[in-house]
């Protein structure tokens, strides 16, 4: 049984609009968190509907990251489980890819 302290918590990720990976890009490489906030939902809706953004990963990686706001972090997480469950179903060809997911979720 869980403590008084200890609560589950939920996360609603809602994107009206269609976003490019560019316009994602250039939201995430920017130093406003709202901003980053919203570029991952988007990011993380499209990766829901099956599309692939192998051009988003190291951008993420570079300045999501190192961010130390608590969302932006929790989305980073839901981000690389879709992204690493994505990885594995590809094969070998993202290899590199797959153990950048795995440290990253040793070291956090």
């Amino acid at each position: 049984m869980a403590n008084a302290t200890e609560r589950s918590c939920s996360m609603l990720i809602y994107n009206d609009k269609q976003s490019t990976a560019n316009e994602i890009k250039d939201a995430l490489e920017g130093s406003d968190t709202e901003q980053k906030i919203l570029a991952m939902q988007k990011a993380i809706v499209l990766l829901l509907n099956g599309e692939q953004l192998p051009q988003l990963f190291i951008t993420i990686v570079r300045y999501v990251l190192p961010s130390e706001d608590h969302t932006v972090q929790k989305l980073l997480l839901l981000y690389l489980v879709r992204t690493q469950a994505a990885v594995s179903r590809q094969g070998r060809a993202a290899q590199q890819q797959y153990a950048v997911i795995v440290l990253i979720n040793c070291c956090c």
